[in-house]
């Protein structure tokens, strides 16, 4: 395409054959369309540019000639190849010239340009000359750029919105969803979702509140609304959405968007808090304990139904929010104590009191304790007071009731013959009654520093220790039976003591092994006597049963001789005779044992 220097220089363009008139329309069209027009002979290998070209490149039109190499230099450089392949193609394969790239301007600036050419040929067909046109299409081209960057970037506000957004025809056919909607309805894709009907989705119950949100937006009303849906899996959600109507160009309403959120955690969580409250407000108001809280003036904010019903009582008209909690009609000293509670309370004070007075509206006593806490706010500040009145009546009473059996069991314990001691499994003293003085002569305080086996009879050491290993073994409130023993009484002496042991170790009130006892000594003392008498009196019987048998042999042999009637009189004389010496034997021996009985019986 080189040539001599000389032969590339192209002379101005200028309009030859045409008046002025026509040029200078010529100039303002191109003007005004960003326009330029240009040529290229290809036999001579010239260049022709309009003046509308030297415009788009910032070129003095005076700075012509230019050569075709460097009208090529002002192609953009990442774009040279692609607009010589495609002069190539438009010359060998006969296409439509017609191509889009940047050209850089003398100033640095880069332009989109569009241009459009015919190619003239003669008649073997060969190229001779191509005659096209250039337009500035660099703001058309920004402004498509800016709005693709604008559609970008809403598409991807819309992809990755977490409410779901839809747009929705006047009829109610689903035209578009973004992710997050389609996985809110349960949708597998788009296709499964476009083209339904919204309302197929909403809950039967809630379908009037998504009509009246849809009908609103068709008339250009902007409006919000819950309801429920079913989605495609079957899973119910509620959800808020807003919508408003899409006009087109002509402002007519052709389409309705709206964003919608899922409220189901919301929803949940209110009426978890409606539930709460309503409990809150049904054991507040089922108690006959006084629950209220006043603000820094002593008017009242809140209250459960017992505090209004007895201020309303102590007012004569119905309590309300707002109304004063001080009482001015029971008495100056009634005012001034609770005004003096709620100043203590409202200078940060916590505390409790005690009030005992007689019911106005029962006429009964009334014990209660009173608690008094400061409410504060962010700030730390004490905007008011809360204020809680317990009734104590039934657990005073039960109080004086423990007290009074308190006193009863101490003078049962203090003045009965029964010791009871709490005891560890070792034999230490946990407990001693008071009763060890009177039974063992000891005190109190000595019993409690002594140890069961320090004043146990030696003899009796090992088995009261099997005694304590074997209560250990039986179960919790079981007792072993009775077992005699001997203890040291505080003078010295041993005394006998009958005792029952209770397994009470795992009790939490008592912790250890309850031993009941008492003195038996004097019942040991006659038992044994008794005993010893009768081992005496069993003896004589011993002894003297062989000497009796001997007479009363006789009497019985002499009796059964006479029986048989063969005596003479002279012999049954004598037998009679023998007979009653044998009885006066019988009757002296008889007198012997009872002599020798009187002896070993005390009387």
């Amino acid at each position: 395409m080189k040539q001599k220097k000389n032969d590339n220089l192209i002379p101005p363009s200028t309009v030859k054959g045409e008046g002025k008139k026509q040029e200078l329309i010529l100039r303002q069209m191109e003007t005004l369309g960003k326009l330029g027009h240009w040529e290229v002979d290809f036999v001579n290998q010239t260049l022709h540019w309009s003046e509308g070209v030297f415009h788009i490149l910032e070129m003095d039109p005076s700075s012509m000639p230019v050569d075709l190499e460097t009208g090529y230099l002002f192609v953009h450089p990442d774009d040279r190849e692609f607009a010589t392949k495609h002069m190539n193609e438009v010359l060998e394969k006969g296409i439509s010239y017609d191509l889009e790239c940047r050209l850089v301007t003398t100033t640095g600036k880069i332009k989109f340009v569009h241009s459009l050419a015919e190619v003239i040929r003669n008649e073997q067909n060969d190229p001779k000359q191509i005659v096209g046109i250039f337009q500035d299409v660099t703001e058309q081209r920004e402004a498509f750029q800016t709005v693709k960057e604008q559609e970008q970037r809403l598409s991807t506000i819309l992809q990755s919105e977490p409410e779901c957004v839809k747009v929705v025809s006047p009829d109610g056919i689903l035209i578009e969803m973004n992710p997050a909607g389609l996985q809110m309805i349960e949708a597998n894709c788009p296709e499964d979702a476009i083209g339904q009907k919204v309302e197929k989705l909403v809950n039967p119950s809630d379908l009037k509140f998504y009509q009246s949100l849809h009908k609103k937006a068709l008339q250009g009303i902007k409006s919000s609304n819950r309801f429920r849906i079913i989605g495609f899996k079957g899973t119910e959600r509620w959800l808020e959405s807003t919508a408003v109507p899409l006009e087109n160009q002509n402002g007519e309403i052709v389409s309705v968007l709206s964003v919608t959120r899922d409220i189901s955690e919301k929803v949940i969580a209110e009426e978890n808090i409606i539930r709460i409250k309503r409990n809150q407000e049904a054991l507040i108001n089922g108690t006959s304990d006084l629950i209220w809280s006043l603000d820094s003036n002593f008017s009242l904010v809140a209250a459960n139904k017992a505090f209004l019903e007895v201020m309303g009582f102590l007012n004569g008209t119905r309590a309300k929010e707002g109304d004063s909690v001080l009482i001015m009609n029971q008495g100056e000293a009634f005012y001034e104590k609770w005004k003096g509670y709620y100043e203590r309370g409202l200078s940060g004070e916590s505390f409790k009191t005690y009030e005992r007075f007689m019911s106005p509206i029962t006429g009964l006593e009334e014990h209660r304790e009173v608690f008094f806490n400061p409410i504060r706010n962010a700030e730390d500040s004490i905007t008011g007071l809360a204020c809680f009145s317990k009734d104590i009546t039934d657990l005073m009473s039960k109080r004086m009731e423990l007290i009074a059996s308190e006193k009863r069991y101490r003078a049962l314990v203090e003045n009965g013959i029964d010791v009871i001691a709490i005891l560890s499994t070792e034999g230490k003293a946990k407990y001693v009654s008071p009763s060890i003085t009177k039974v063992l002569g000891y005190s109190e305080s000595d019993a409690m520093h002594m140890n069961l086996f320090d004043f146990l009879h030696p003899d009796d050491v090992s088995k009261i220790t099997k005694r304590l290993d074997e209560v250990r073994t039986i179960p919790i409130g079981s007792s072993l039976p009775s077992h005699n023993f001997r203890i040291k009484h505080q003078d010295g002496s041993w005394r006998w003591v009958e005792s029952t042991v209770t397994n009470l170790i795992e009790d939490e009130s008592i912790g250890g092994i309850v031993d009941n006892f008492h003195d038996v000594t004097e019942r040991v003392f006659q038992i044994t006597a008794i005993q010893t008498q009768n081992e005496k009196l069993k003896a004589i019987a011993w002894t003297q049963s062989h000497v009796v048998r001997n007479p009363l042999a006789k009497i019985m042999g002499i009796v059964e001789l006479i029986k048989t009637g063969t005596l003479s009189s002279e012999e049954e004389r004598r037998s009679l005779d023998h007979l009653l010496t044998s009885a006066k034997e019988l009757d002296s021996i008889i007198q012997d044992i009872v002599l020798q009985s009187q002896r070993v019986i005390v009387p």
